[in-house]
C-alpha cells in the first residue's frame, strides 16, 4: 500500500512567513507612532498562532505516515476478524504513556519548534514553548484502532472481495499551546473525518495472522472550538 505525503504542513511553512510579514508591514504602515515593541508583540502573536496550525499540519502528516499492523484470525463462520486484544492504537504514544487524560506527543512538539526556528523564529528552541497532546480522557484504550473504527467490514469479512477496506475513525480531541513572549496561546482542536484503511484478509489456517494499514487523512475535517490568546505583561 501506498502511503500519500501530506503536502499541508509545507505549505503553512510558506505561510508562517508570508502572513507574519503581511501582519507587521500592515501595523507599520497603517500608524507611523507605534513603537518597535508593538510591531514584535504583534509578530510574536501572529507566528505563535502560525504554531498552532504547524502543529496541526504536522500530527496530520505523523498519522498518515504510519504503518500499522493489524491482528486477526479465522472465525468459526469460515470469515475473519480484527483481534481486539492485539489491535494497535492510533499512535504508540497512546499505548506507552503514562499519562490519563492528555496524552503528549513530543515528535510534533519538536518539530513544530525546530520548523519555526529553522525560518527565524529562535525563541521556539527552548523547551515548553509548544504543547502538543491528545485528549484521552482517562481511556486509553478506546484508542486502539479497532475500537476507533464505525464500520463493522473493516473489523469482519465474511467473504472478502479483494479490495482494501476503510472504516471512519471516531473524532480525536487535542489541546495545543504555544507561548511567546508577552502571552500564550491555547486551542483545543476536533479533528474528523479521518478514516482507517487496510488490505484484505489473507486466506490463512494459522490461529493468528497479520495485515498491514494505515490512517487516511486525505479528507481531514479541522475544527477549532476553543482558541485562546492570554495576554502576559512581558
Amino acid at each position: 500500500m501506498k502511503k500519500k505525503a501530506s503536502i499541508g504542513f509545507t505549505v503553512i511553512i510558506a505561510l508562517i512567513i508570508v502572513c507574519c510579514g503581511a501582519a507587521v508591514l500592515s501595523v507599520a504602515s497603517g500608524s507611523k507612532y507605534n513603537a518597535k515593541s508593538e510591531y514584535q508583540k504583534i509578530e510574536d502573536r501572529y507566528i505563535s498562532e502560525s504554531g498552532v496550525d504547524l502543529s496541526v499540519g504536522l500530527f496530520l502528516n505523523y498519522l498518515e505516515n504510519k504503518d500499522l499492523v493489524l491482528a486477526y484470525t479465522k472465525n468459526e463462520d469460515g470469515g475473519y476478524g480484527v483481534i481486539d486484544d492485539y489491535s494497535p492504537y492510533l499512535l504508540e504514544e497512546i499505548r506507552t504513556s503514562e499519562d490519563v487524560d492528555v496524552v503528549p506527543i513530543p515528535i510534533i512538539e519538536n518539530e513544530s519548534k525546530d520548523y519555526l526556528a529553522g525560518v527565524g523564529f529562535l525563541d521556539y528552541i527552548n523547551n515548553g514553548t509548544i504543547e502538543f497532546g491528545i485528549n484521552t480522557y482517562g481511556d486509553k484504550e478506546s484508542f486502539k484502532l479497532s475500537r476507533m473504527c464505525t464500520e463493522y467490514d473493516f473489523l469482519l469479512s465474511v467473504s472478502d472481495d479483494g479490495t482494501e477496506k476503510k472504516s471512519k475513525l471516531k473524532p480525536v480531541f487535542i489541546t495545543v499551546k504555544t507561548k511567546y513572549r508577552g502571552g500564550e496561546v491555547m486551542a483545543n482542536v476536533k479533528i474528523s473525518n479521518l478514516y482507517a484503511v487496510r488490505v484484505p484478509f489473507d486466506e490463512t489456517e494459522e490461529d493468528i495472522a497479520s495485515i498491514h494499514a494505515y490512517i487516511d487523512t486525505s479528507n481531514a475535517i479541522i475544527e477549532y472550538e476553543n482558541y485562546q490568546n492570554y495576554r502576559g505583561n512581558s
